[in-house]
């Protein structure tokens, strides 16, 4: 018989094969990483991204990680400063996680071959990088809005069929052998693909497109990491990397036909197929310039394959023929002199004898229930002057009615507008609930602070 505190312990214990293997795929991860890290991606070090393995039903395997280990993670053998835990999140999926603070790549693992967990690993750990790698305004690491797959156009057989054909066009470029062959076929992909997603409208237009800068890249780092791995002699799975070639290119073939699945694999499909048709036009150097010139994979193809040389050339001759630089020059000119006047004109209205109003909200948005778009100027970005009438609202918790011009700063999510002379505002407190009016304002905040400093009324609506 055995001891019941020992069945606990021996359960408390990674499985020690599963746990090898694990630990092997992501020593190759580790290896590439530090040795060819910028051939799968510039900047791109995965040797240097903890990850956490959820060994499903068993616990979860931490390795990577530099320093003292997490809370709740015991040491284990299996790697050096590898931890162990003996829990596992039951729902969780592979993803890019954060563990005290530092990004981590989280995968789950059942009974992958050493080569897909490589691939898993070099995937999540993509997306921890792009992650660190994101700037406000960039599409890099920006990631797609994953709530448009509920109107997707699944329904729509003439999107399915342009769909079908790109995956066919792509899996024949990767058979071809000349350069020319391939610019044919990057040109065929393009006119097809610009052509669909004309009709299926720019929203969703701009979701495939970052959709494939999102997942398709991190895909592309998947079957990158593989390929990389599977040249060394050493490499222990080269069945397995085959293998998981192979179901690339099928998937090319089957792009739409497994509707189980949800359409946003199918950039899983479409991303490193561009990738690597990119690798084989032009070398690693349209990775940097993606990054640098913040355009999407699609953008880089029409550059790489000449698909736009037709439409260049014709705006240089434009450009030359009507002087560009001319027009760049009053342009600059315009718009310097627009900023100067927009500004004076927000002096002006709040510089204005009365009452100025301010409203402030933290944590939430002022919203519009209503506007007079022929009545709206843009002062700075993200800087609204109403010139006549604006109705803001926030659900049930506040909403104002202004018949005078209102400047609305949705940077910092103010409201502010002269709304008349101390004599006709009228202001109401009850309790927590404020009420402002005048001939020009009518005003209801169900929870808000209000406070005076001279001439300016302010009201912080509490969220």
């Amino acid at each position: 018989m055995v001891p019941a505190a020992l069945c606990i312990a021996l359960i408390q214990q990674p499985p020690r094969d599963l746990s090898r293997r694990v630990a092997a795929a992501y020593e190759w991860v580790a290896r590439i990483g530090h040795e060819m890290g910028d051939s799968i991606w510039p900047g791109y070090r995965p040797d240097t991204i903890p990850v956490l393995y959820l060994l499903r039903g068993r616990g979860t395997l931490l390795l990577g990680w530099a320093g003292a280990l997490p809370p709740g993670f015991a040491p284990d053998s299996v790697a050096g400063g590898a931890g162990w835990q003996a829990a596992i999140d039951q729902g969780a999926a592979n993803t890019a996680a954060e563990l005290l603070g530092r990004g981590a790549a989280q995968v789950v693992v059942d009974t992958q071959s050493i080569a897909s967990l490589v691939g898993l690993t070099a995937h999540e750990a993509f997306h921890v990088f792009e992650r660190a790698s994101r700037t406000e305004g960039r599409r890099f690491g920006r990631g797609e809005n994953s709530f448009l797959v509920t109107r997707y156009p699944v329904f729509d057989p003439q999107n399915e069929a342009g769909m079908a054909l790109e995956g066919r066009i792509l899996a024949a470029a990767e058979s071809v052998r000349t350069q020319a062959e391939r610019r044919a076929l990057a040109r065929e992909f393009l006119a097809v693909r610009e052509s669909r997603q004309r009709a299926l409208g720019a929203e969703l237009a701009e979701f495939e497109q970052l959709a494939e800068l999102n997942e398709g890249l991190a895909e592309y780092a998947l079957v990158r990491a593989v390929q990389l791995a599977a040249r060394r002699r050493d490499f222990p799975d080269r069945t397995g990397a085959e293998h998981l070639q192979a179901g690339k290119r099928v998937g090319l073939h089957k792009l739409t036909e497994d509707v189980t699945l949800s359409i946003r694999l199918r950039y899983y499909a479409t991303g490193p197929a561009l990738g690597e048709l990119l690798d084989a036009l032009e070398g690693p150097a349209w990775k940097s310039r993606l990054m640098n010139q913040n355009l999407t994979v699609q953008e880089v193809l029409a550059d790489a394959s000449g698909y736009r040389v037709t439409e260049l050339a014709l705006r240089r001759r434009a450009e030359t023929q009507f002087v560009l630089a001319s027009l760049r020059r009053g342009a600059d000119s315009g718009v310097a002199g627009l900023r100067a006047l927009r500004r004076k004109q927000v002096d002006s209205i709040l510089g204005a004898p009365g009452v100025l109003l301010t409203v402030t909200v933290e944590g939430r948005s002022l919203g519009l229930c209503g506007f007079d778009p022929q009545n709206l100027l843009q002062v700075e970005p993200g800087v609204l002057l109403h010139t006549r009438w604006v109705v803001a609202c926030m659900g049930d918790a506040f909403q104002a009615t202004f018949n005078t011009p209102v400047v609305q700063d949705r940077n910092v999510e103010t409201l502010r507008a002269v709304v008349g002379a101390d004599s006709t505002v009228k202001v109401t407190v009850n309790g927590a609930e404020v009420r402002i009016e005048s001939p020009v304002v009518s005003l209801r905040a169900s929870k808000a602070d209000i406070s005076r400093d001279g001439r300016v009324l302010t009201v912080k609506i509490k969220t």
